[in-house]
């Protein structure tokens, strides 16, 4: 199935934390830009500028702006999904612990597949201990939110704590700020990800229901599953009859993307 919206490759000046190696915390000119990443270094195409803009900003105030994700593929967050899910299994045995298997486990929280702002094209983490402002250590992440904030990134916790688990991670929810206000952030990434053909619903009906839901119709949670609502808001945002919406839905007419997405965003 066609995605409806093409992720895009981020700005060449954009750093990833790692050098050729695969290492980190080495020199600034020794990393490789994000965008050589394949899929890691591409971004939703209004996430790539506000990434530019966000180095722009963090560069502005004598920081060092290292992304060590970006695009995550569904694969590769199914694959994270099950080391986390094993590591729950296991009672959540501490990194270092005999209990512990670094190999086959995950000690921190990890989306479902599909339901990841980076399977979306919209997150980022950020490497905390390169940033470098000149200001105290305790004191990055403050500086960090000053940058982010006002160009549109938020940050998933709550306040700025360098040490609380995904400190470094911030989502760019754009667009889709109405539905991850009314749906919650679950059914945010969920939407976002599929608009880019990353998710782990890649039906017609799924990506009709992105799209109804990115333009504000009520369909409750995207399912895949084209019900009452799905084609009353289909009829509506198409201006056609009811009646032709299953023919619509059942021909998988592709051809309808251009209008849904030319819809005004709630």
């Amino acid at each position: 199935m066609t995605a409806p919206v093409a992720l895009v490759s981020v700005d060449p000046c954009i750093a990833s934390s790692y050098d050729r190696a695969g290492k980190t915390g080495g020199p600034r000119a020794n990393l490789t830009p994000l965008a050589k990443l394949g899929k890691a270094g591409i971004a939703h195409p209004e996430t790539a500028p506000a990434l530019l803009a966000l180095h722009q900003a963090v560069t502005a105030r004598g920081g060092d702006l290292r992304i060590t994700e970006c695009h995550r593929d569904v694969g590769v967050q199914r694959a994270a999904r099950a080391k986390y899910e094993k590591w729950v299994a296991a009672g959540k045995p501490r990194p270092g612990t005999p209990g512990f298997d670094a190999a086959t486990m995950k000690a921190a929280v990890v989306a479902q597949p599909g339901r990841s702002g980076h399977n979306a094209g919209r997150s980022i983490d950020v490497h905390l201990g390169a940033l470098a402002f000149p200001v105290p250590a305790d004191k990055q992440l403050d500086v960090l939110w000053e940058c982010a904030l006002p160009l549109g990134w938020k940050p998933i916790i709550r306040t700025a704590d360098e040490s609380a688990s995904e400190a470094w991670h911030l989502d760019y929810p754009g667009e889709l700020a109405g539905v991850m206000s009314r749906l919650g952030y679950e059914q945010w990434a969920l939407c976002g990800a599929i608009l880019v053909g990353h998710g782990d619903l890649v039906t017609f009906a799924a990506a009709v229901q992105a799209m109804l839901s990115r333009a504000g119709y009520d369909l409750g949670k995207i399912d895949g599953i084209a019900g009452l609502k799905t084609n009353q808001a289909l009829a509506q945002a198409l201006g056609v009859d009811v009646a032709r919406v299953p023919a619509i839905l059942s021909t998988q007419d592709t051809s309808i993307y251009a209008k849904l997405l030319a819809l005004p965003v709630k």
